[in-house]
């Protein structure tokens, strides 16, 4: 069996030549040349998968390691009997802390505090569930939009997009839609954008069409009344350079990149593909353990407990420097900068790998349960 398998699958080559031959590539160089004679073909989100690509090959099953699935043509796929999966949830967590510390930098650096604020979370899937239980452990006042779910449950927690979008906070976790009743490309434009006040936060981290790149820039340019938070661009990896800029955190798609995130996308196309061959091949992912897990948390507030969390862990601006003091003569340049830059991301661990010595128990207790943060006896 041959398996053409993205070079940046966290563990693809070990875990997959279980299975058979694995031929490692770079995600946006996959063609119909180097596909044509595989059976197998692992990908993250750089790379369409459709008819151009997978046209008179062997291929048999496509997974793809990430939550999303809109460079996936299904259809396609689906009429040629080809099976597929994505790794839905695997990086749910990585998300949602790449949300909280994002907080954490604007409190820190923007005069932004938690106290009394509203969060709009759009998108109530794996990740958007995440940032509620956070959300409710730091007291703030939620408001769910999310329309397939609300038309499925006809739950009343369930409010209008408008509602969203008058919060303190906007967080965006939907996936792309381009068509129909739920479509999603531009759900943040001309016509709702006034509805975000000023002073207001808004973190997109899911993809970059959802929101208008280019109507947002004019409000930014012309008043610079808003926080914004961005880790995807439209037309991805060549970013708009002056909106980037404009914005407070800009990073280059990395926020589900956590270790955690990567291997168990990895793990579930492992086992999905083991499942379609009706195999029982073994692999256990490698968890390393940290070399400094103790965090010191002293907070009294859920500012200050943000704050030392990610003081701690992980720095979001570390990331968003990065990409901004990016330096390229072409558009191309930049766009190949950004990607190396997706390729060889740091190490950065989840927030369950790391415990406080406290025997403490209420508010802050609450807290760390719900960042799942161990907590164990103090000395």
């Amino acid at each position: 069996m041959k398996l053409i398998v993205d070079e940046n699958i966290t563990c693809g080559k070990e875990a997959f030549s279980k299975f058979g031959e694995v031929h490692l590539h770079p995600g946006r160089e996959i063609s119909n040349e180097i596909v044509k004679d595989a059976d197998a073909l692992i990908v993250r989100s750089i790379t369409n998968v459709n008819e151009e690509l997978l046209k008179n090959s062997n291929v048999k099953f496509v997974g793809t390691a990430t939550i999303g699935f809109d460079h996936i043509d299904t259809n396609y796929l689906a009429s040629q009997k080809i099976g597929f999966t994505t790794a839905a949830g695997c990086n749910s967590y990585a998300v949602a802390e790449y949300v909280m510390s994002s907080l954490a930098y604007l409190i820190k650096n923007n005069n932004f505090s938690l106290e009394g604020k509203s969060i709009g979370i759009v998108g109530h899937g794996n990740i958007g569930k995440i940032i509620e239980q956070y959300s409710k452990a730091l007291g703030l006042k939620i408001v769910l939009n999310d329309p397939p779910l609300k038309r499925k449950t006809v739950e009343s927690k369930y409010k209008s997009l408008e509602e969203a979008l008058e919060c303190d906070i906007i967080t965006l976790h939907v996936p792309l839609n381009k068509n129909g009743i739920d479509k999603t490309v531009h759900l943040i434009n001309e016509k709702n954008l006034n509805l975000i006040k000023s002073g207001s936060v808004l973190i997109n981290s899911c993809r970059g069409p959802v929101v208008d790149n280019q109507i947002l820039k004019a409000r930014l340019t012309e008043k610079k009344d808003l926080l914004t938070v961005f880790d995807v661009w439209e037309n991805e990896p060549f970013a708009d350079l002056e909106f980037l800029q404009s914005t407070n955190i800009s990073t280059a798609h990395i926020a589900g990149y956590s270790y955690e995130g990567k291997i168990n996308g990895t793990k579930i196309i492992f086992d999905k593909l083991n499942s379609f061959l009706k195999t029982e091949y073994k692999w256990q992912p490698p968890l390393p353990k940290l070399e400094n897990p103790e965090l010191k948390i002293n907070s009294s507030s859920a500012d200050q407990f943000l704050t030392e969390v990610f003081n701690q862990t992980y720095q979001v601006e570390k990331d968003s420097n990065q990409l901004k003091e990016t330096k390229s003569d072409s558009p191309k340049g930049f766009a190949k900068a950004f990607d190396l830059i997706r390729k060889n991301y740091p190490f950065r661990r989840e927030l369950l790998n790391y415990y406080v010595r406290s025997s403490v128990e209420g508010e802050n207790s609450d807290l760390l349960k719900s960042f799942r943060i161990k907590q164990i006896p103090g000395e």
